[in-house]
């Protein structure tokens, strides 16, 4: 069961990631603004995006993050898997700090979708319909834009540079320090193998968006398929 989840968490869900954070585009706050770039398709690469599809695209899109980040979350956690008192105070506590920073990850990155990307997303619909329907004045139209522009930037919960996203971000990068700490006090993995690992965090921190995210969940599995083949390798053959 761990060997399927660590090839779901660690690979699968990576992979996932990177496919549709290449279409999470970023950079739009200050201009055009966070309504007016995201109520609309942008079929040409803008905003460090391939392409943006419009509102129904972001709803689906943090649809599909949030999962996928609980599943890497999951991969993180086996990452110290069984790191106990025989491999040292050091690790062992490096490993627990570990697992809190993935709880707060995990926790933090789930609010920052729900809020920004999945209740943003369908609100943005939402808005629309009520003014093709006829239920907004123009007036009462800027007036829930102004709302959802001031929300987007909201030093709270806002998409950027909020509480909310500031703790994601570096609880990201807490955890890949700590797991590498963790892998490294316990003598399960090397200098080489866990520089990808720290890569991911720093990426990760910086901004999940393109094209950060998409790099920072390529280390991930650069990082995770180094580690289990450093584990492959270290398991004695069985007698012939």
């Amino acid at each position: 069961m761990k060997n399927f989840l660590w090839w779901l968490c660690l690979f699968v869900a990576p992979a996932v990631l990177i496919a549709v954070e290449l279409f999470h585009p970023a950079g739009f706050t200050a201009s055009p603004g966070m309504y007016q770039f995201l109520s609309h398709a942008e079929p040409h690469a803008e905003h460090s995006a391939l392409a943006y599809f419009g509102p129904h695209w972001w709803f689906v899109l943090h649809m599909i993050q949030t999962p996928m980040v609980g599943l890497v979350a999951v991969g993180l956690w086996l990452m110290v898997d069984g790191i106990g008192a025989r491999d040292g105070t050091a690790a062992r506590v490096s490993a627990w700090l570990a697992r809190v920073a993935i709880f707060v990850f995990a926790l933090y990155f789930t609010i920052l979708d729900a809020i920004g990307g999945i209740g943003l997303g369908r609100t943005i619909l939402v808005v629309q319909q009520m003014v093709a329907a006829g239920k907004l004045s123009p007036q009462q139209f800027e007036g829930v834009v102004l709302l959802l522009n001031t929300l987007w930037v909201d030093p709270v919960v806002g998409g950027v540079g909020s509480f909310v996203s500031e703790t994601a971000s570096w609880a990201a990068f807490a955890v890949s320090v700590l797991v590498a700490a963790a892998l490294l006090q316990s003598g399960r993995a090397g200098w080489p193998n866990m520089i990808p690992l720290l890569g991911f965090g720093w990426e990760l921190q910086t901004a999940h968006a393109s094209p950060h995210g998409p790099i920072a969940f390529a280390l991930l599995i650069v990082a995770a398929a180094w580690l289990w083949w450093a584990r492959r390798r270290a398991v004695p053959a069985g007698p012939a």
